[in-house]
């Protein structure tokens, strides 16, 4: 899989803030260097006169402690090189510093993003006792307390589509005891009793899918070596069409892959009923793409954003399905480094898009 593309922000961010702090350092030291020479001057030696008398005392100064004149030891004392000095010694010192300051905001940091790709066990160590260690601290009490809120929001899905099964499938009974003897309305309500059994047992594990890929992060892939032709033919026979393109292999989960895939080819199915669906399966520079095209009425320009959103439906719609079907595909795709999108189809009607990690 391929790591998403570095954001705007994160470009900004090229040079280390010791570095900067370095170069900050060595400007302000030249600068203060430079003025003092400046006024040094400026003081000292104006009059060639008074210039010439303070050189013969600094020459009378060196021959008294034994120290040959030469124009090298003249540079060393100068006030220019004893400043240079000064801030060679004052950047040795900070600059391990400010450096080691930088590798821990930096390691925070990546806490950070970790916590943000939801990997919720992510925190950072605390070092030392200062504002960076306070904050590290409140970092770790905040993912904690995240993480708690949502192992708790999981437990409550689970449990709660746990006990709505339990009713379901009692109800389901029901309606196979009572449909022997049904007339032939009866019979006809109890098939669409059984298909509203049907879109709510299928809703429930919608649910509990997207919420364990939206809380778990990548940390529930299964990743291992998939042929994306073969996969996306197999669930195109199940239509009867051919999947057309390039044989790819890439690293992925194909249970979550084809679970997008096969809800794509059931929103071409609904929305162009006895048309089939065009599927296709195409190398990238990132990896690969996988198209699904249908001939159906297509997607209003204005709510094209939208439809990847959970629980959307477009005005006019059949109103059929659970509304998370292309928000999976869109977390599936995301989850494997990839994005999904939809687009007008050339001939008429919808496309959609997934582009998926790198391919072998």
């Amino acid at each position: 899989m391929v790591e998403p593309a570095p954001t705007i922000r994160q470009r900004r961010i090229a040079v280390p803030m010791w570095a900067r702090f370095a170069l900050a350092l060595i400007a302000a030291l030249l600068a203060q260097a430079l003025v003092s020479a400046l006024v040094l001057h400026r003081l000292f030696f104006l009059d060639p006169q008074q210039a010439e008398l303070r050189h013969q005392v600094f020459l009378a100064m060196m021959r008294l402690y034994g120290v040959r004149p030469s124009p090298l030891r003249h540079l060393l004392l100068s006030p220019l090189s004893t400043t240079l000095l000064s801030a060679a010694l004052v950047a040795a010192i900070c600059v391990p510093l400010v450096r080691r300051l930088s590798a821990r905001l930096r390691r925070l940091q990546g806490a950070v993003q970790a916590l943000g790709n939801l990997d919720l066990g992510a925190r950072v160590a605390v070092e030392g006792s200062d504002e960076v260690a306070a904050l590290a601290t409140a970092f770790n009490d905040a993912a904690a307390r995240i993480e708690t809120l949502v192992q708790s929001h999981k437990s409550l899905l689970a449990y709660t589509s746990h006990e709505l099964r339990t009713p379901l499938t009692r109800l389901r009974m029901a309606m196979e005891t009572l449909g022997h003897d049904a007339s032939e309305a009866q019979a006809a309500a109890l098939r669409e009793a059984r298909r509203d059994l049907a879109e709510l047992d299928h809703l429930i594990g919608a649910i509990l899918l997207f919420s364990r890929l939206d809380a778990g992060g990548r940390r529930v892939l299964d990743s291992r070596e998939v042929d994306l032709l073969a996969l996306a033919a197999e669930e195109a026979a199940r239509d009867g069409v051919e999947a057309q393109g390039d044989w790819v292999r890439i690293q992925a989960d194909e249970r979550l892959l084809r679970h997008a895939l096969r809800n794509l080819l059931d929103n071409a199915r609904k929305h162009a009923p006895g048309q089939p669906p065009e599927v296709s399966v195409q190398r990238s520079a990132r990896g690969a793409v996988i198209c699904v095209a249908d001939r159906g009425p297509g997607v209003p320009a204005a709510q094209a954003q939208r439809i990847f959103e959970p629980f959307v439906r477009l005005r006019g719609g059949s109103g059929d399905g659970s509304g998370l079907g292309l928000a999976l595909v869109r977390r599936i795709a995301e989850l494997h480094g990839g994005v999904a999108r939809y687009e007008p189809n050339p001939g008429g009607g919808a496309r959609f898009v997934i582009e998926i990690g790198t391919a072998g």
